[in-house]
């Protein structure tokens, strides 16, 4: 599908919803939009800061022969991001945030950078139209423009949590699967008098990098949503919401020299139709479904007079993939104990390809900051727990030119998310949140099940099965005990099987397990103490493809074997000055054993002062 008919397609759906009879809603579905200050207009100051001060060594079986490695390391930061908010007006903001850090160490200016980490304005038009341009965060659906979930974690303990959040506050990550991007939204919302109760419209534009001016052209990335929920109506208070969603990447050969670029472009529709919505109970059909464009052509634009065309689909310069995907489904409700129920049919085809969907929070290419070679031979040390709990160097906000590396000790069903390709099978979902009784409050519980299977074998006939488990409960036992202190007991666990038939060259057996628990109890007024664990143990073996053309198989390297065990443990405390203000100081230890290695066994011992300041 050319780009011409997909916007005509999105255009179309647009203009249905301008049908007569639709009227403006001002500050309709604006999401982050700016509300005016009880003070009104003027300039604010806000920000957030933070000093973590570390100290890591290894040890260990693999510290008997290795000479090479430091037996422990020191660092740390002390940085503030002072945020100028200014507001000239009541439906204009504008937000600056500069950036200054020190390294631990450095002094007399020695180490400190300087640097401006986020720049935007947002307002309003005529009291119905939102824009903003700058940095923004912007998210889809899973199979369009989504962040999915990292890897190593279910539902990770407080102990962990400063850490992680260190981590997700620099790479822009805003606990909604939102991608941080750079350019410009709109967005305004239309009510009905009969029929569709409300509709919004969401547009948006971004460049997702530069060009070098040689070989590497500018890529952007534009798209929307149209979307919109009818009235209810029948006897079972039923009522619809459905929506039209585009993602378009591109490359613009018209910058630097570059005549080799993409053209990635997906289109979906989702729906969420009450079937009926009872005092006790409700039921939902759910689903999305839609496919995707991959083109790889040279030079794409549109030729000037006098010169050659653009190839053309038999041109063996050209290349074009497309794909389509599909999940459907019902949910329900069961409202007094407040159980949910899911079951969804998945079918995503082995060709589709969504860039702004598929991309990794981890990339497994980069290298560690902490001990990233050890041993005599200075071999690379695996990515561990450790690592994905606390080192900036892994992760990303970037959209990937192709599908990531993964680890397939850490995800292998669905290593990018729900829109992982090559996957059909059934989802079934469970969750406890009990809205009344004595349990209110206390339990918050949910279980995933995924039972999937390969459409298309890699390198074989032979298909993969899958077969995915992941729980979790928070209990916030404190008050239900009698005890008028919070103490709250976290789990989360995660299993994933692998296999596949055949001869011996083709079988596949590989079998994961993740664990996590954690308890934070408040001994004293905002003084907590905290545990937690996060365990982990892989067996057997499986082929991780080579991907190259995004998510063309170009060959296979040697099988991937695994039979390793990680343990990360600690304890510390924490005290809430306020909200948003703390300070935490933690032991955490680190053990990695491998059964067909065990001279390379070794363990990690981290001791850190952090204090996080939100103002």
């Amino acid at each position: 599908m050319r780009p011409l008919l997909r916007t005509s397609l999105f255009l179309a759906a647009l203009s249905l919803l301008l049908a007569p009879g639709a009227s403006l809603v001002p500050g309709a579905f604006a999401q982050g939009a700016p509300e005016a200050e009880e003070d009104g207009p003027g300039v604010r100051f806000n920000g957030y800061g933070r000093s973590l001060v570390q100290q890591t060594g290894i040890g260990g079986t693999i510290s008997d022969t290795d000479t090479l490695s430091v037996e422990s390391l020191s660092d740390g930061e002390f940085l503030l991001d002072l945020a100028v908010n200014a507001q000239p007006n009541d439906v204009t903001e504008v937000q600056g945030v500069i950036r200054v850090r020190n390294e631990f160490g450095g002094f007399f200016g020695s180490g400190v950078t300087v640097e401006v980490r986020e720049l935007w304005a947002r307002g309003v038009i005529a009291d119905v139209l939102r824009y903003r341009v700058g940095d923004m965060d912007v998210a889809l659906t899973p199979y369009t423009l989504y962040l999915p979930e990292a890897d190593g974690v279910v539902n990770t303990p407080a102990l962990f949590r400063p850490l992680r959040e260190v981590v997700y506050y620099d790479e822009f990550y805003t606990g909604f699967n939102e991608r941080r991007l750079q350019g410009g939204n709109l967005d305004f919302g239309l009510r009905f008098e009969q029929g569709i109760e409300a509709a919004e419209i969401k547009a948006f534009v971004a460049r997702l990098r530069a060009t070098d001016f040689f070989e590497v052209p500018t890529r952007f990335i534009a798209g929307g949503r149209v979307g919109a929920t009818s009235m209810r109506f029948g006897p079972y208070n039923s009522q619809a919401k459905l929506g039209v969603n585009l993602a378009y990447t591109w490359d613009d050969l018209g910058s630097g020299e570059a005549n080799t670029g993409i053209r990635n472009s997906v289109v979906s529709f989702d729906g969420d139709v009450t079937v009926l919505d009872r005092d006790a109970f409700d039921l939902h059909l759910i689903g999305e479904g839609g496919f995707s464009s991959v083109e790889r052509a040279m030079d794409m634009d549109d030729p000037e007079e006098g010169e050659e065309e653009p190839p053309v689909e038999d041109d063996p310069a050209f290349a074009e993939d497309t794909d389509t995907f599909i999940e459907i489904g019902l949910s329900g409700t069961i409202k007094g104990p407040g159980i949910g129920l899911s079951a969804m049919f998945v079918n995503v085809g082995p060709e589709f390809y969504s860039s702004a969907a598929q991309s990794k929070r981890i990339d497994y290419t980069r290298s560690k900051s902490f001990y990233n070679r050890i041993g005599t031979d200075r071999d690379l040390r695996r990515v561990s727990l450790f690592d994905l709990t606390r080192d900036q160097a892994l992760y990303t906000f970037r959209i990937a030119d192709e599908l990531m590396a993964y680890d397939p000790r850490y995800g292998n069903v669905l290593p990018y998310g729900r829109a992982t390709p090559n996957r059909r099978g059934a989802r079934l979902g469970i969750a406890y949140a009990p809205t009344d009784g004595p349990l209110d409050g206390v339990v918050d519980a949910a279980l995933d099940v995924a039972v999937l299977r390969e459409i298309r074998g890699q390198g074989t006939e032979e298909l993969k099965d899958f077969v995915l488990f992941r729980g979790e409960a928070d209990l916030h036992v404190g008050e239900y005990l009698g005890w008028n202190r919070a103490l709250t007991f976290t789990l989360g666990s995660q299993y994933e099987s692998t296999s596949r038939g055949g001869n011996e060259i083709e079988t596949v057996d590989l079998t994961s397990l993740l664990f996590e628990a954690g308890v934070s109890a408040e001994i004293y007024d905002r003084l907590d103490l905290l545990f937690g664990a996060k365990l982990r143990s892989s067996d057997g073996r499986d082929y991780v493809p080579v991907i190259e053309n995004f998510n063309d198989v170009r060959d296979f390297r040697e099988p991937f074997v695994t039979n390793d065990q990680e343990a990360l443990v600690g304890t510390g405390l924490r005290y809430r000055f306020s909200d948003g203000i703390y300070l935490t100081v933690q032991y955490q230890r680190f053990s990695y054993s491998d059964d067909a290695t065990p001279a390379d066994d070794y363990n990690l011992n981290q001791i850190f002062a952090l204090y996080t300041m939100n103002f």
